[in-house]
């Protein structure tokens, strides 16, 4: 594989991780806000902190789960033309 085309694949992966992390952020961010004033407890926890730590886990494990299967490419980083 020559350099251009592994630049490329770097260039595709790179914004498919950036864009899952910021999806991680996101979910937890909105999850501790939108449920901070519920009344509603998970194992008599709150519903924000259950669902804002053990979700946003859940979900940043199928992201990547994703992005490894579907994105990301195997390749060394060593020069070929060695």
């Amino acid at each position: 594989m020559d350099y251009k085309k592994k630049h490329a694949l770097i260039r595709r992966e790179a914004p498919a991780a950036f864009i899952a992390a910021v999806l991680v952020m996101i979910f937890w961010w909105t999850a501790g806000f939108c449920l901070k004033d519920s009344d509603f407890t998970i194992l008599y926890m709150p519903a924000w902190f259950v669902i804002g730590s053990f979700g946003s886990w859940l979900l940043a494990i199928a992201l990547t789960f994703f992005l490894v299967t579907r994105i990301f490419t195997d390749f060394s980083l060593e020069d070929d033309n060695e």
